[in-house]
């Protein structure tokens, strides 16, 4: 009892974070699961976000809605609930970001305006990463809503996610950056006369092959940004800060498959080893069907051969609660977090705001008690 208990409070506790990040292998369901505790959070009366970063955009369909981008989208819903959906666009993003941060516009123009800017911020290994906690600093910063509820991409890149704070403030640390704040010193680097010719003849050559005028448009963008690297270098430090803070919450997600437990167990060590708070596990299409003994069944109720398929049928889905139950046992017994929620193979796919509403009951409690207690006996 005590141990029903201890999970009822750790569902409690997720809706009254400040932000919950849900993690996990792809096709599990981290989207359903993010759009449904928004949507629980919501119906109890917190003003809540959902923001994807997932490129398929797939909480679009799941919360009813026509379009999804970075500007805040209203979802209907009843009661006066109010929640937001939105998605990241990395190139807009990034944007804003100069835009706001910028000295002076003349200095933001001349930034967006760069070639070499234009390029990158499409194509910048971790830009979109790095994009992705400037729209969560954003947004926690402005303190808009109570809640705001993360839908990572696969456990892969989320993992990309995740570090891109602490990697920025490492690259902005190095002398590369240092260096390319005066790119003609580039030219200077090399021991020798002949070396400097070398290297001045080979950017000449780059610059006729790409048409770019590449020591002018690097100087450019380096001098634009030089004003911004300690903005960044804060905001980033102020990223991995919340998303190590008490008011954080990271929810694994995950199916009974034995392949989902290992890599959630796995993400599990990672995201322990590095300081983000783990509150617990959504197990999600689980099978929990129990022995024939607890049903009647009763004779002359279907044919016989029908009765026989039924059966076997029957007999195959309890051996896969079983080994449902099993898997979940030993992701307890590796992790030692608490199972917040077991939510059932269902008929009905939650592609919908309606079905999306019946799955969150599953997860958040009060929201139907009949759905709650289904929980417990999939548990």
């Amino acid at each position: 009892m005590a141990k029903r208990d201890d999970t009822a409070k750790a569902r409690t506790s997720l809706l009254h974070k400040r932000l919950l990040v849900c993690v996990g292998t792809g096709g599990v369901g981290k989207t359903t699961v993010a759009a449904s505790v928004a949507v629980a959070a919501a119906l109890h009366q917190r003003r809540s976000a959902v923001i994807t970063f997932d490129p398929a955009r797939r909480l679009k369909d799941a919360l009813g809605l026509t379009r999804l981008s970075t500007e805040p989208q209203p979802v209907p819903l009843d009661g006066g609930a109010r929640l937001d959906a939105m998605a990241l666009d990395t190139k807009r993003t990034f944007d804003e970001v100069v835009r706001r941060f910028a000295p002076s516009r003349e200095v933001a123009e001349r930034i967006l305006l760069n070639r070499l800017y234009q390029q990158l911020s499409d194509e910048l290994g971790g830009s979109a990463e790095y994009m992705a906690m400037e729209k969560l600093h954003e947004l926690a910063h402005h303190r808009r809503y109570q809640l705001l509820v993360v839908d990572t991409p696969p456990s892969a890149h989320a993992r990309d996610l995740l570090a891109a704070p602490t990697r920025l403030g490492e690259l902005l640390a190095t002398r590369a950056v240092a260096l390319l704040k005066s790119p003609a010193a580039l030219l200077g680097t090399s021991n020798s006369s002949i070396g400097r010719v070398a290297l001045r003849t080979l950017l000449k050559a780059l610059e006729r092959w790409t048409g770019l005028t590449l020591l002018e448009d690097l100087s450019g963008f380096v001098s634009g940004f030089e004003t911004m690297i300690a903005g960044f270098q804060t905001r980033a430090a102020e990223v991995a800060a919340l998303l190590r803070a008490p008011s954080t919450a990271f929810v694994l997600v995950t199916t009974p498959e034995p392949d989902a437990v290992a890599t959630v167990i796995e993400l599990h060590r990672e995201l322990r080893e590095t300081g983000f708070p783990v509150a617990g596990v959504v197990a999600n299409r689980v099978l929990a069907f129990p022995r024939l003994e607890t049903l009647a069944v009763e004779e002359g109720q279907w044919p016989v051969p029908l009765r026989r398929k039924l059966l076997a049928n029957y007999a195959d889905l309890h051996t896969l609660s079983r080994r449902d139950r099993r898997t979940l046992g030993e992701l307890h017994e590796a992790t030692g977090l608490p199972l917040l929620a077991a939510v059932p193979m269902l008929t009905e796919a939650p592609i919908s705001l309606a079905a999306l509403r019946r799955f969150a009951a599953f997860i958040a409690p009060g929201l139907d008690e009949a759905a709650t207690a289904a929980v417990g006996a999939a548990v």
